[in-house]
C-alpha cells in the first residue's frame, strides 16, 4: 500500500490532479445518472462512464479508494501482481477443495455497505479533510443504491467491503488449517482433510449474513467440493496431478485447433474464427498472453510444434 504521498485537502489534491481543467464544485455535484450510459449484456446491467466521470474516478481511487484496508494475504483481485493465477496456486499442495461465488456481487453492495467501508476502511489515505466529503463521493461512485458494474472504483470498494468478512474468514481458517483466497466474487477454500472444508462452508454464509444482513450472499449453484484424485478446476485454472498450475485443456485444444487450421485451410481457419472467437483476432492475443503468464512452458510446445513466426504473429495481432 503507498505511503510516501503528502496528505492534502481534497480541493488540493483535486486541482494539482487536473491544473483546473475541471471545477471541483462540478466534481462534489456531479449528477452521475447523466453522466453514464447502461447497458444490457447477459442480463447483467453495465454502466458505461463519460470521459468526465471516469477522470473523476480515477482521481478517487488513486487518492482514496487504492488505500481502503484490504487483507491482503486473501485478497487476488484486482490488485498489481495478484491475478487469478496466484490465487489458484497457494492451494497446490491441498487434497480437498471448496470452491463457491457470491450471488451477483457487485449489485449486492448497497450505499449502506460503501457508507461502512467510508466510516471504518479509509484511515490510511492521503486525504485529510476526507469526512467533509464523504456523502458526496457516495453519490459518485454509487448508482441506484448500488455499486455499478463499469466504474472504475468499484473493484477497490468490492475488495474493501468484504475486509471484516476476509478477516473473520481467514481467522476461521488458520485455526482450522484451512487455505484460503477470494478472487474478486470467487472464494476459493482447501485443506488436506475434508470434513473441516464442509464446516467452513456453514461458516461462511454465517459470516457473510453478519456482516452484509444478508445483502451479500453465496450463489448455492456454483457451490462445489472436490478432491485430488479428480479434475481440479479453479478460476478457469486446473492443478494438475503434478501440482502444476496449467489452463484448462479445452482451451488449449480450441488455439491448437485454430493454429492447425491457419497453417493448412485459410477458409476453415476463417470459419473456425468467426464460430468460436467472434472473429476477434484480439481475443486469440489475449488467450496466449494470459496462458504465457501462467504456463510459458505450454506456449513454447506451440512454438516447437507451429513455428516461432506463427505463435509471435498471433501473439502480436498481425496475422493476415
Amino acid at each position: 500500500m503507498k505511503t510516501s504521498l503528502t496528505r492534502l485537502p481534497l480541493q488540493e489534491a483535486f486541482n494539482s490532479t487536473f491544473h483546473h481543467k475541471f471545477e471541483f464544485d462540478d466534481f462534489l455535484t456531479l449528477d452521475v445518472k447523466s453522466e453514464c450510459q447502461r447497458f444490457n449484456i447477459k442480463d447483467k446491467v453495465i454502466f458505461n462512464p463519460s470521459i468526465k466521470l471516469k477522470r473523476y474516478l480515477r482521481f478517487l481511487n488513486s487518492f482514496v479508494f487504492d488505500y481502503a484496508k484490504i487483507n491482503t494475504d486473501v485478497v487476488h483481485a484486482y490488485r498489481k501482481g495478484k491475478n487469478a493465477y496466484t490465487a489458484v496456486l497457494k492451494h497446490v499442495d491441498s487434497k480437498y477443495f471448496f470452491q463457491t461465488d457470491i450471488k451477483s456481487f457487485f449489485n449486492s453492495i448497497t450505499t449502506q455497505d460503501i457508507q461502512f467501508v467510508f466510516e471504518n476502511n479509509l484511515i490510511d489515505i492521503p486525504i485529510v479533510d476526507i469526512e467533509k466529503y464523504k456523502s458526496k463521493l457516495l453519490n459518485l461512485v454509487t448508482v441506484d443504491g448500488l455499486l455499478p458494474v463499469g466504474f472504475s472504483s468499484s473493484p477497490s470498494l468490492s475488495n474493501t467491503c468484504l475486509y471484516a468478512f476476509d478477516n473473520a474468514l481467514e481467522r476461521y481458517c488458520l485455526a482450522n488449517e484451512i487455505i484460503y483466497t477470494r478472487y474478486s466474487d470467487d472464494i476459493i477454500l482447501s485443506s488436506n482433510t475434508s470434513d473441516v472444508l464442509k464446516d467452513a462452508e456453514i461458516f461462511i454464509a454465517e459470516q457473510l449474513n453478519l456482516f452484509h444482513s444478508g445483502r451479500i450472499k453465496l450463489n448455492s449453484h456454483k457451490t462445489k467440493h472436490t478432491h485430488k484424485g479428480k479434475k481440479i478446476k479453479l478460476l478457469g485454472l486446473v492443478i494438475l496431478p503434478s501440482g502444476k498450475v496449467s489452463v484448462d485443456i479445452r482451451l488449449k485444444q480450441k488455439l491448437e485447433i485454430l493454429l492447425h487450421f491457419y497453417i493448412n485451410d485459410k477458409e476453415k481457419f476463417a470459419d473456425y474464427l468467426k464460430n468460436h472467437y467472434h472473429g476477434d483476432l484480439s481475443t486469440i492475443s489475449g488467450q496466449l498472453n494470459y496462458i504465457n503468464s501462467i504456463d510459458s512452458a505450454y506456449i513454447n510446445k506451440l512454438r516447437g510444434k507451429y513455428g516461432n513466426y506463427i505463435v509471435d504473429t498471433f501473439f502480436r495481432h498481425t496475422i493476415k
